[in-house]
């Protein structure tokens, strides 16, 4: 059995060169799959800027929550496929309300008077939830220093989480959510003489008071502003983060008027994005905006499965913000999976991704001994040749076709067989239903892939763990060879 070459270090330029160029060069890809946080953790309470570099900033609630990670991607549908930089690392074990040592939590960057500040929540022993702020002067936050945690609170200094900044017509604004005087977790607001100062006690302005905002709990969590026309609105996370019913409100006010007058908001009478295809507790979003500044963009983390509450299981999704009048219309959550249509100004270069079998850890690639017409598709570790990067091209709804970036050709069932056993190999596309796919969420970021022609699993057969073991058709069985995780390459 022919063995994957391996790229000698002195030839790594040349190899590159020879491996991707051509392919990528020919192929384009319009749209994208949600999730888009990182495909190997978790990426909770997720924050994204669009910087006037060109370049996405991305932060999360890090798995663990221990620490603070940032990514730099210059696509928003590719942010999670960056390698993070770890800007915080939580501190030694204290009590009171300056700890950072435990639960760094909503992380949130900004760029402000020409340095950065990542805002997030951090708590000691006692669970004394405070806010935070974490500042660098160098133009690309990725490098340089970031300074020692400074707590940023208003007059009152109560329990709080979940804070978002953003300049309201040349005014600092800091909203965030608050326990105090007995009552639930409320949000609030005040205006800001520096970027991490707040003047006086901040003003509450939400109130968890209707039946939608208190399953499992009376909760409004996790605010993030987002100015429409003459309006200022105000996102919120509604009912605790444990149940599926986990969901997003909207406040609204006029951008002229006083933010810190609590009359002045009005909330809006229904959720505006909920559970639905398959995503389970949507929430603690951002806003940001398409590539060329004229479509806003809803970013937000759910879960796949029901009963997965506030941990790790949580990925980021994004999705476009459409407007009826002063109205934000986001609509039920993007199913996993399914072809996005790419943020305006994003471009169509080819998005690559490896499939990672899960029973194996290895990826799927062609025997490139073969002829490129019928040649073998198996299991192989990753050598980042360019025979392990495939891309998902939609042909019909939800359904794909997976083309290789080695040879240009496609996925498909040999000789159309609708039996259990039969090999999957590389062919021309004929737009043929053997050649078409379709992902299957499951309850982790791995997935089952189905072909159209038979209703089978894409499997990696009897399980191998080895290096050119076959991958197969099978019947579907749930089990962990037939679990793939898309991994995106760029």
């Amino acid at each position: 059995m022919s063995r994957q070459p391996i790229i000698p270090a002195g030839g790594l330029a040349a190899c590159l060169a020879a491996l991707f160029l051509p392919a990528l060069a020919s192929a384009a890809s319009t749209t994208f799959i949600n999730p888009v946080g990182p495909s190997t953790a978790s990426s909770a309470d997720p924050h994204v800027m669009r910087h006037s570099d060109g370049n996405y900033y991305f932060v999360s609630t890090a798995p663990g929550w221990d620490k603070l990670e940032l990514r730099k991607s210059p696509s928003l549908s590719g942010i999670g496929a960056r390698t993070p930089v770890t800007v915080f690392v939580k501190t030694a074990a204290c009590s009171g309300n300056h700890c950072t040592s435990k639960e760094i939590w909503a992380p949130e960057i900004n760029h402000i008077n020409g340095a950065w500040y990542i805002y997030f929540s951090g708590a000691g022993t006692d669970n004394q939830h405070r806010v935070f702020a974490i500042r660098n002067p160098n133009a690309d936050p990725t490098t340089g220093t970031w300074s020692a945690p400074v707590k940023v609170a208003d007059s009152e200094d109560s329990w709080a989480i979940d804070q978002t900044v953003a300049d309201i017509n040349g005014q600092l604004y800091m909203a965030w959510s608050d326990i105090s005087g007995g009552q639930p977790q409320r949000i609030k607001i005040a205006r800001m003489s520096s970027p991490t100062t707040l003047i006086g006690k901040g003003a509450i302005i939400s109130t968890p008071t209707l039946a939608w905002e208190k399953s499992g709990a009376a909760v409004n969590e996790g605010p993030a502003f987002i100015v429409h026309g003459n309006k200022v609105h105000l996102s919120f996370s509604a009912s605790g983060c444990w149940t599926d019913d986990y969901k997003l409100g909207l406040l609204t006010a006029n951008l002229g008027a006083d933010l810190t007058m609590p009359s002045n908001w009005s909330k809006a009478a229904t959720p505006i994005l909920q559970k639905g295809n398959g995503a389970f507790g949507p929430g603690h979003n951002s806003f940001t905006k398409s590539p060329d500044g004229t479509e806003d963009w809803i970013v937000y983390h759910a879960n796949p499965a029901t009963g997965q509450g506030c941990g790790d299981a949580r990925t980021t999704r994004i999705q476009k913000v459409s407007w009826n009048g002063d109205l934000a219309v986001i609509g039920t959550p993007a199913a996993a999976g399914a072809p996005v249509t790419r943020p305006s100004g994003e471009g169509s270069g080819t998005i690559w991704y490896r499939v990672r079998n899960e029973a194996s850890g290895k990826v799927m690639s062609i025997d490139r001994a073969a002829a490129a017409n019928g040649a073998a598709i198996w299991q192989y570790t990753n050598l980042n040749n360019s025979d392990q990067l495939w891309s998902l091209d939609p042909v019909d709804g939800a359904w794909f076709k997976l083309s290789s970036n080695y040879n240009g050709n496609v996925v498909g069932v040999a000789g159309s067989s609708t039996a259990p056993g039969v090999a999957v190999k590389t062919y021309p596309y004929a737009a043929t239903y053997n050649q078409q796919w379709l992902l299957v969420p499951g309850n982790t970021q791995y997935v089952g892939v189905r072909n159209r022609n038979s209703g089978l699993m894409l499997d990696n057969k009897d399980g191998s763990l080895l290096d050119g073991a076959v991958i197969q058709q099978w019947s579907a069985n749930g089990l962990a060879p037939q679990r793939w995780r898309l991994e995106r390459a760029n």
